[in-house]
């Protein structure tokens, strides 16, 4: 994670001249895969601003059963191509999956902001609430690391409620002026100009701590590595400390928000949901199928059958007793 740490520092240098949110993005056009690569199906999904903007996507149906679906946002480098391997697991479990790229990252158009990335995050939340493909089960929210500060912000504006049901977030800050400090401490470079840059930062009142305890009653679970070299393991203590109840914290090991890497974590995942609601049950009659989805084109590409799917599911549970956190 050093190279993260030499990004953000290079941004926090370009913020001293310009002076705006843009330090906390790091956006990738080029792709490194698609989901096809993985063996997955996939549509593309483009998404239009009222001012033009063009968003892109991706939508991964559920194999089998249809469980529910999960809204990922990622993190503020790179773009969904590079954050695939995050979620590409949920399709097997019975999962749906949006991931959607902000604008100025992959295929979306635009300059990277705040207020646009936000603007962006509730454009995606709303046409997953009007596009039918929700078809009545759970609606979860999956935020890693800048991804989960935008799904707070968005979460808390109470014209959103009753729209997700769970919210999950990983190595997610507590604030946008704390975690910037933080870093610019590392630096002999920057910790002189801390008094110069912070100012211009979102200010306090878009801080993920500040609006958290907005999302209740929505079951959370946050999580949070102890060795996160980017975001430290505080800043996860801070946001959750803040959260209101009903809230679960679960302590990692490893990078910065890659938990979900570890079957025995996607299994953690996985219960939470379950015990929370979120997780629609499976018809009890043998052989009942569900109806399609509507809306839903021709796969981009044939992934393996339901029954292979299946036993690549049980070969990723791992017993309760065995997280390896």
């Amino acid at each position: 994670m050093a190279m993260v740490l030499r990004l953000i520092s290079g941004a926090v240098l370009l913020a001293i001249l310009g002076g705006c949110s843009g330090v906390f993005f790091y956006p990738m056009k080029p792709w490194a895969q698609n989901p096809a690569r993985q063996g997955l199906d996939y549509q593309d999904v483009v998404l239009i601003q009222p001012d033009g903007l063009r968003l892109h996507g991706w939508w991964l149906p559920a194999r089998g059963f249809n469980r529910g679906t999960v809204y990922f946002l990622h993190g503020n480098a790179e773009n969904i191509s590079t954050h695939l391997i995050n979620v590409q697991w949920l399709p097997a479990r019975g999962y749906n999956v949006f991931l959607l790229d902000y604008r100025g990252y992959g295929l979306s158009e635009g300059d990277p902001d705040l207020p646009g990335a936000l603007a962006d995050v509730q454009l995606g939340l709303d046409w997953l609430s009007h596009s039918g493909r929700l078809q009545g089960k759970p609606l979860v929210l999956f935020g890693q690391s800048l991804g989960g500060a935008l799904g707070v912000d968005v979460l808390a504006d109470p014209a959103n409620q009753g729209k997700v049901n769970c919210v999950m977030l990983e190595a997610t800050f507590a604030s946008y002026r704390g975690v910037a400090d933080d870093v610019m401490r590392r630096s002999w470079l920057l910790w002189p100009l801390r008094w110069a840059v912070l100012p211009t930062l979102p200010a306090p009142a878009l801080d993920p701590a500040g609006n958290i305890a907005a999302l209740a009653p929505r079951p959370l679970l946050l999580l949070h590595s102890h060795q996160d070299p980017v975001i430290p393991y505080a800043q996860g203590e801070a946001l959750f400390a803040a959260a209101a109840e009903p809230k679960t914290f679960q302590a990692l090991k490893g990078g910065h928000a890659q938990g979900t890497r570890d079957p025995a974590v996607q299994q953690r995942l996985l219960d939470f949901l379950d015990h929370s609601g979120c997780m629609a049950e499976a018809p009890e009659q043998p052989g009942m199928a569900e109806p399609a989805q509507p809306g839903m084109p021709t796969p981009r590409h044939r992934g393996v059958d339901s029954e292979n799917a299946s036993g690549d599911a049980d070969a990723l549970r791992a017993p309760a007793e065995a997280y390896r956190f």
